[in-house]
């Protein structure tokens, strides 16, 4: 039906959505923008336009919600959060990001059969240290893997604590919580998230083209999935950016 749409559009209506949608997605980093409701007003609004309508529904097809399966796992959720925003103005970017792939998670653990709390708890401590390795220079990974193992002692077993630790540190290869954590991550850099994800953290239009490459760069180097559903979404988003990257950069390129 939208490509129908799109089809009776004249090149320059057509252009001009494409730009009035990437402009809208220049929101900045330090914006907070966690949910598909947030961009579906933004972007779409009382009057969308076919483009800024094919685009939102595809977000909906990629964005899934990260429910906390019990209030230790909200309780570890906010801690995250507040340590993201404690002292680097860019955190609600990062926060998207680890709601995001902690939703995809969930979605395979479902699938997978793997333990639904152990997988959010993974999902929202994954990159919780990703701004630490600014300040520090530590790899995010180490420092986020020792963030978990103090937060979550007492609540998981060791050995449960010990095999979330290897996924953070990407040392689980072959494990069903690595493998669910690596799918999610990757994930989110491709499709319509991926352009969301990358084009969000300015404001400049000047941008607009750097961070497209940065998505297609992503696409090219995009790595194999390990479940059914990972590949059926991994596809669906090949798709969709087969389609809109051209698009995009025809339209910038005017």
């Amino acid at each position: 039906m939208f490509d129908d749409m799109l089809e009776h559009m004249d090149d320059h209506g057509e252009h001009e959505a494409v730009l009035k949608l990437l402009y809208g997605m220049l929101v900045g980093a330090e914006q907070r923008m966690d949910t598909l409701g947030d961009w579906a007003e933004r972007l779409a609004g009382a009057n969308p336009t076919p483009l800024a309508s094919r685009f939102v529904n595809q977000l909906g097809d990629e964005w899934f919600d990260a429910p906390a399966p019990d209030d230790f796992c909200a309780q570890v959720a906010e801690h995250v959060r507040r340590h993201l925003a404690s002292w680097h103005p860019g955190w609600p970017h990062l926060w998207a990001h680890i709601l995001r792939v902690t939703g995809c998670a969930l979605a395979l653990a479902d699938d997978e059969g793997a333990s639904p709390e152990e997988v959010y708890l993974l999902g929202v401590c994954h990159d919780v240290a990703k701004l630490d390795e600014l300040r520090t220079s530590e790899p995010h990974e180490e420092l986020g893997a020792a963030f978990a193992a103090r937060v979550l002692r007492g609540y998981l077993p060791p050995d449960r604590i010990d095999a979330l630790q290897a996924a953070i540190l990407k040392e689980g290869d072959g494990d069903v919580l690595g493998n669910i954590l690596h799918d999610a991550d990757k994930l989110d850099k491709i499709g319509a998230t991926g352009v969301l994800r990358r084009i969000s953290t300015e404001t400049r239009p000047s941008w607009l083209s750097s961070a497209l490459w940065r998505v297609g760069d992503d696409l090219a180097r995009f790595p194999p999935m390990h479940f059914d559903l990972s590949r059926d979404l991994a596809a669906a988003k090949r798709e969709f950016l087969g389609w809109f990257l051209p698009l995009a950069e025809s339209a910038l390129e005017r």
